[in-house]
C-alpha cells in the first residue's frame, strides 16, 4: 500500500510538473525566424521598426525584423493566431473573418492590439488590390495603423503594402513616396526590395532608363543571402524587360530565358515575372505568337503571383483577339475581371 501511495505521489508530481511547464509555455512569446529551426521563446520587452527584444529567462536577445517571419504573443486569442496563419497562407478573406471574432478585451497587451490592427489593414488592402474593394479606406486604415504604432516591427511591410496599393491604382508617384522609407532601413535586403519596387513603378510609368538604373543598383549589391539573391533575380527580370522596351529586345529575351533556365520553377513569383518580361520583349520585337506563349506560361503554370497573373491575362486578351480567337480572349477577360477586379490591369482593359 505504501509503495502504491508513493507511486501515486510521484505520478502526481510529474503531472503537476508537466502542467506547470505547459502553462509556462503558453505564457511565453514566440518568435519564428526566417532561418528556420526551433522558434525562440521568452517575453517580448520592446519592439521597434528595426528589431524586437526578447527576454529569454533573464537573458536578453535582439532579433532584427528582417530575420522574423512572425511573432505569436503569449495568451493571445486563438482568433488572432488563426488570422495571422491565414495571412501567411494568403487567405485574406479568412483572416478578416477571424479578426471579426476577436474580443477586444482579450487583447490584453498593446503588442496584440497592434498586430490585430495591422493584419486587419493588411487583409483588407490585399483584397482591395485583387478582388476589389475600397482602396481609399484600405489606405486610410493602414495609415491609421502606422500612426497608432509608428515604431511597429511591421513598419517596413506596411510601407511596401501602401506603395503596392498606390501602384495598383496607377498612382506611381505616391507609390515611390511610400517605398522610399524602406530604402533607408538598416538592412541591405530591404534596401534592395525598395529599389526593385521603385524601379517597377518607373517601368509602369514607362520611364525605362530610370528603372534600368534602379535594377542595376540592386544587381550591384554585395549581399548574398537567400532574400538578396531573390531580389537580384527579380532585378534581372526587370532589367530584361527594360532592355526589351528600349530597343534591345533580343538581349532582353536572352536574359529572361537565362533566368528561366537556371532557376527553380517552384519559385512561382520569379517565373511569372520572367515569363511576363519574355512576353514583353517578344511583343516589342514583333513576335506576337512567341509573346502569347510566354504569357500563357504565367496564366497556366505560375498564376500564384496575382499581379503578374493579372498582367499576363491583360496581354492575353489582346493577343488572342489579334489572332481572331474571340472565345479565348473572352475567357481571359472574364478571369481578369472576376479574380482581379481591383488590379490596375483590369482598369486598363
Amino acid at each position: 500500500m505504501q509503495f502504491r501511495q508513493s507511486t501515486i505521489a510521484v505520478a502526481a508530481a510529474i503531472l503537476g510538473s508537466c502542467c506547470t511547464l505547459a502553462a509556462q509555455a503558453q505564457s511565453l512569446d514566440t518568435i519564428y525566424s526566417t532561418k528556420g529551426g526551433v522558434p525562440s521563446k521568452g517575453t517580448v520587452t520592446t519592439i521597434t521598426k528595426n528589431e524586437i527584444a526578447l527576454d529569454m529567462a533573464g537573458v536578453p536577445r535582439s532579433f532584427p525584423v528582417n530575420e522574423i517571419t512572425r511573432v505569436i504573443f503569449a495568451d493571445e486569442p486563438n482568433e488572432l493566431t488563426n488570422a495571422r496563419n491565414s495571412v501567411v497562407a494568403k487567405n485574406y478573406n479568412a483572416a478578416v473573418e477571424e479578426l471579426k471574432k476577436v474580443d477586444p478585451a482579450a487583447l490584453t497587451r498593446e503588442f496584440m492590439r497592434h498586430d490585430a490592427a495591422y493584419y486587419k489593414a493588411l487583409s483588407e488592402l490585399r483584397l482591395a488590390m485583387s478582388e476589389g474593394g475600397d482602396k481609399t479606406k484600405a489606405e486610410a486604415d493602414m495609415l491609421a495603423f502606422l500612426r497608432s504604432a509608428p515604431d511597429s516591427y511591421h513598419f517596413y511591410e506596411a510601407a511596401e503594402l501602401l506603395g503596392d496599393l498606390a501602384a495598383s491604382s496607377g498612382k506611381y508617384e505616391n507609390a515611390v513616396r511610400y517605398y522610399t522609407p524602406i530604402s533607408k532601413a538598416p538592412f541591405e535586403d530591404y534596401q534592395m526590395r525598395a529599389n526593385n519596387a521603385v524601379a517597377r513603378a518607373q517601368v509602369a510609368q514607362k520611364n525605362f532608363p530610370a528603372a534600368l538604373a534602379g535594377f542595376e543598383a540592386v544587381l550591384a549589391g554585395n549581399l548574398s543571402t537567400v532574400e538578396a539573391t531573390q531580389q537580384k533575380m527579380l532585378a534581372s527580370v526587370g532589367k530584361a524587360q527594360c532592355l526589351g522596351e528600349t530597343g534591345k529586345a533580343d538581349e532582353g529575351v536572352a536574359m529572361a530565358e537565362g533566368i528561366i533556365a537556371k532557376n527553380d520553377p517552384q519559385d512561382a513569383k520569379l517565373f511569372a515575372r520572367a515569363y511576363n518580361a519574355l512576353g514583353a520583349c517578344h511583343l516589342k520585337a514583333g513576335r506576337p505568337k512567341d509573346a502569347l506563349l510566354a504569357y500563357l506560361h504565367t496564366d497556366v503554370l505560375f498564376y500564384a503571383d496575382s499581379d503578374a497573373h493579372a498582367e499576363a491575362l491583360y496581354n492575353l486578351v489582346k493577343l488572342w483577339g489579334d489572332l481572331n480567337k474571340a472565345d479565348r480572349a473572352t475567357a481571359a477577360r472574364a478571369t481578369l475581371r472576376e479574380r482581379y477586379a481591383g488590379s490596375i490591369w483590369n482598369a486598363k482593359e
